[in-house]
């Protein structure tokens, strides 16, 4: 019975001495990490939603205690690393590089701001967060994260409009009626008639072929693009949105242009439009 007793504290400490070291340490200890460096690649893609309105975003860049809560809070410090593609102040603001995970909670935050006016869909952004020290000990696996940043936009405009040209090139008089815009994907869209009734005024007939003339939403910036059957591109010189009406005065490279008012036709109001 000895022997067995023997063997079994042997044993148990032959286990214990080939125990990898810092094993341990996920269970008897708390430590910090970046909760994008816990995926596969270290990195996580955040996404935000441009809506133009001159505010920042929080960024949602979260650090996390790996441990129960504790009764007191738990501070650290933070950098940017250079190898970072998004540019401060531009791209993102920061208002320090500290952090604190309140007591009796396991997150908190980072203190920065996602600049999202100031990023174009389809751009390729990151930011390299490295976690430098802290009251508690840092994750050395989890410790640097890739925060790779962008932005999403809606866009739905495509209906069918009331319109009112006034002051077309030929000095035909005023035009009236209904245009289709067309969604063709990705905020690009096409007008059935992009003259809104000026070309019949000043020339006599139907609207003439409108080419590969494009109105291009990129989260609320519009412009124009592409060009009409004749070569001629067109251009926004003004426009304002005032609830269910558009006003745009427009003009070509064939030096026509107009004023044109597109009113929504159920009431409803045009997005906070604005020309790139």
């Amino acid at each position: 019975m000895k022997k067995l007793l023997y063997t079994m504290v042997l044993l148990a400490g032959l286990f214990s001495a080939c125990e990898e070291p810092g094993t341990s340490i996920l269970y008897d200890k708390s430590f910090l990490e970046l909760d994008a460096a816990t995926t596969v690649t270290g990195s996580k893609t955040y996404s935000y939603l441009r809506v133009n309105d001159g505010q920042p975003i929080p960024s949602g860049f979260i650090v996390n205690l790996g441990s129960a809560q504790l009764p007191n809070p738990v501070n650290f410090t933070f950098a940017i690393d250079g190898a970072s593609t998004a540019i401060e102040n531009l791209h993102y603001t920061l208002t320090g590089t500290t952090g604190t995970i309140a007591a009796n909670s396991n997150t908190v935050e980072l203190p920065i701001m996602i600049l999202d006016d100031n990023i174009n869909p389809g751009e390729d952004l990151s930011l390299v967060i490295n976690l430098v020290s802290a009251d508690v000990e840092i994750n050395p696996n989890y410790e640097t994260a890739t925060h790779k940043i962008q932005v999403i936009c809606e866009s739905d405009l495509a209906g069918v409009y009331d319109y009112t040209t006034t002051d077309p090139w030929c000095g035909g008089g005023d035009a009236t009626g209904s245009v289709e815009l067309i969604d063709l994907g990705s905020g690009v869209y096409t007008f059935s008639d992009w003259s809104f009734g000026s070309y019949p005024v000043c020339y006599g007939g139907s609207a003439a072929g409108w080419g590969s003339l494009q109105f291009v939403d990129v989260c609320n910036i519009v412009s124009y693009t592409g060009s009409d059957a004749y070569g001629d591109s067109w251009m926004i010189e003004e426009l304002t949105v005032d609830g269910a009406n558009m006003t745009i005065k427009w003009s070509n490279t064939y030096a026509e242009s107009a004023t044109t008012t597109l009113t929504r036709t159920d009431g409803s109001s045009w997005p906070d439009l604005i020309i790139q």
